[in-house]
């Protein structure tokens, strides 16, 4: 079963997305900040992760930049989800090497085909 790290400060936005992602039949590891999120990510080593843009303890662009400077999971995919409607938040998700960039509130399909195409399966 593949492995989706959310990191994302909004509880019922994180609700939401993990029983989505779980219905789908994606195992779902919840993280509320970027601390967290860090934590979550070296030791569940996910497939996959959603990073909100702007959260405590720094933000979603300081996280991916941390995924990616770490050795063990340089290689891990990450998309963000915001509220921002900031063109800069977007471009510096790109030049981090962003899978995708969804604003709030998302379409749920769009979020499901991207992940399902990220991943190369459909949950399994």
């Amino acid at each position: 079963m593949k492995k989706i790290l959310v990191v994302e400060d909004d509880l019922d936005i994180a609700e939401a997305l993990s029983l989505r992602l779980e219905a789908a039949g994606y195992d779902v590891i919840k993280a509320h900040d970027v601390i967290l999120g860090t934590m979550a990510a070296v030791n569940a080593k996910p497939d996959l992760a959603i990073l909100d843009v702007s959260m405590p303890g720094g933000n979603g662009l300081m996280l991916a930049e941390r995924i990616k400077e770490n050795a063990e999971i340089a290689d891990m995919p990450f998309l963000f989800i915001t509220a921002s409607k900031r063109p800069e938040i977007r471009e510096q998700a790109i030049a981090l090497g962003a899978v995708g960039f969804i604003e709030k509130p998302y379409d749920a399909s769009q979020l499901m085909d991207l992940v399902e195409s990220t991943l190369g399966t459909n949950a399994g």
